[in-house]
């Protein structure tokens, strides 16, 4: 196995791009890994940990493009050669605009161009997405800063700047937000209600944006804050800020709150804004130990992003129910006890299900999140027990799309779960939506067919579990992708905290 480098000097591309660019020229040149990013300093200490440092990969400059390719010997030129082909196909950016005039390049531009834009995305490495920040907020937008990498006495500058516009700095690494009904980055299409959603973490906004919906309640805002606010370093910024508008916002009448359990002061200072709201709150912090002052103070809490949702939604419609198999859904007769292997794209979703594991699921339990009551391990650690993987985390995406766009790591690990002959129940989940891969669900059959053919048939007795994470209004819509999946035997439960108590079960044996 050889390396080949690749530099273009001075030939940006956007994150986004260079992800898909490094799945699909994979494919293309029969390459082991092919691996995109711009040469920054954070991207080179990427490369250096994955392995792919080479002396021109360190020599390069934060402009220039870097492209590492690593195959076979008889196969490196030709999956070299497959990037570059690729990046010539890729069509350039319209410089012009449906009338014909030239497409602002730059955020001052396009302020100039319409005083009426009020938000921005940005998702530049992070040594450039500060200052396009700062330039956003400067001329009064909110910013959704899809971009990480940005450290915490940045963050905090540039919220503190914001707040006191009254704006909003989603964010860093925010990829969830639906701002006056329109999805950004990695959202669903829901349908617009009463409630107002703040959320630090992207899957776990997705999932009760979506809950809600199948629940018969709208939204009105889903505002993203990025993993850091609730912090007492960050202080909850935008999560106060937001909490502002919603306060002001006629349409809505209910504001739900969720995150990881914030610092204990900026705990108390959200606490203490939302008893002073006139306004219906709810709160879950996942892995919360407890909610007293919360519930002393007339705040609706729940453990589960699922128990969140429904207890929301009845809030606004009494009778609202989920549709779906709950986990009262029978375990199939004759089920030994075994491993339970959790393979998720999303980060919030494994967090949930692995706290759910936690007390109920019997014998030695490895994560490579942080977990109590498991053993912390990286993604490269064979382990003998049970294990709850997030794709989604660093270790996997140096170089490659997250899981959500590409889950061709994720089926690989599913395939090696159900070929492993002491793994009882596989446990997957499915979020769907903007930004995702268009067809989650027949990837996961092609998984488990060739894990049949791998096995020789034995994989057929491990249980396939899995929750789809979205609405009817997305494409291709969540109804269709349970089909499938049932259709091939797939136990698809009706969230994910419901699927990960029943796997439990099954793991269990009883």
């Amino acid at each position: 196995m050889k390396t080949k480098t690749i530099i273009l000097p001075n030939s940006y591309r956007d994150s986004v791009f260079l992800m898909k660019l490094s799945s699909q020229a994979k494919e293309r040149g029969g390459a082991d890994t092919v691996s995109a990013m711009m040469g920054t300093t954070r991207n080179k200490e990427l490369f250096e940990a994955s392995g792919l440092m080479t002396p021109e990969i360190r020599d390069a400059n934060p402009n220039d493009l870097v492209i590492a390719v690593r195959a076979e010997d008889d196969k490196l030129e030709a999956a070299a050669q497959a990037v570059l082909d690729m990046l010539n196909e890729a069509p350039a950016k319209k410089q012009d605009d449906a009338c014909g005039n030239a497409a602002p390049r730059t955020i001052d531009a396009a302020k100039t161009a319409d005083a009426d834009l009020n938000t921005a995305i940005i998702s530049v490495a992070g040594d450039y997405a500060r200052y396009e920040a700062a330039r956003a907020v400067t001329d009064n937008m909110d910013v959704m800063l899809y971009s990480d990498n940005i450290s915490i006495a940045d963050e905090l500058a540039l919220k503190t700047m914001a707040s006191r516009k009254g704006l909003l700095v989603m964010g860093p690494d925010c990829g969830t937000a639906i701002i006056a009904g329109t999805p950004l980055a990695f959202a669903n299409r829901v349908r617009s209600g009463s409630v107002g959603v703040i959320g630090a973490s992207g899957t776990g906004l997705q999932e009760v944006t979506c809950l809600l919906d199948r629940l018969g309640v709208g939204i009105t805002q889903a505002y993203g804050t990025g993993g850091r606010d609730l912090k007492d370093d960050i202080g909850g910024i935008t999560t106060l800020t937001a909490l502002e508008r919603l306060a002001t916002d006629d349409k809505t009448t209910m504001i739900a709150i969720l995150g990881k359990p914030p610092g204990d002061a900026t705990r108390a200072k959200i606490l203490d804004r939302c008893k002073n709201l006139g306004k219906k709150v709810f709160m879950h912090y996942m892995g919360a130990s407890s909610y007293d002052a919360e519930n002393k103070a007339g705040i609706g809490t729940a453990d589960n992003l699922t128990d969140f949702s429904v207890m929301v939604a009845k809030a606004a419609n009494p009778s609202a129910a989920l549709d779906g198999k709950g986990d009262d859904h029978p375990l199939p007769a004759g089920l030994k006890p075994g491993f339970l292997h959790g393979i998720f794209g999303g980060g919030t979703l494994c967090q949930e299900a692995a706290e759910i594991a936690a007390n109920s699921l019997t014998g030695e339990k490895f994560t490579n999140l942080k977990v109590k009551g498991f053993t912390h391990i990286t993604g490269k650690d064979k382990v003998e027990g049970h294990l709850f993987l997030d794709l989604g985390e660093d270790e996997f995406t140096v170089g490659r799309p997250h899981p959500m766009m590409a889950p061709d790591l994720k089926m690989e690990r599913l395939v090696d779960a159900l070929c492993n002959p002491k793994v009882t129940v596989a446990l997957i989940d499915l979020v769907i939506g903007y930004g995702t891969h268009p067809d989650q669900a027949n990837l996961v059959v092609q998984a488990m067919e060739k894990a049949d053919k791998q096995s020789g048939g034995a994989s057929r007795s491990t249980l396939v579990v899995a929750s789809v994470c979205g609405t009817e209004g997305d494409v291709p819509s969540r109804s269709s992708q349970v089909a499938i999946l049932e259709k091939a035997g797939v136990v698809v439960l009706a969230s994910n905290a419901i699927a990960a108590n029943w796997a439990v079960k099954a793991a269990n044996g009883s």
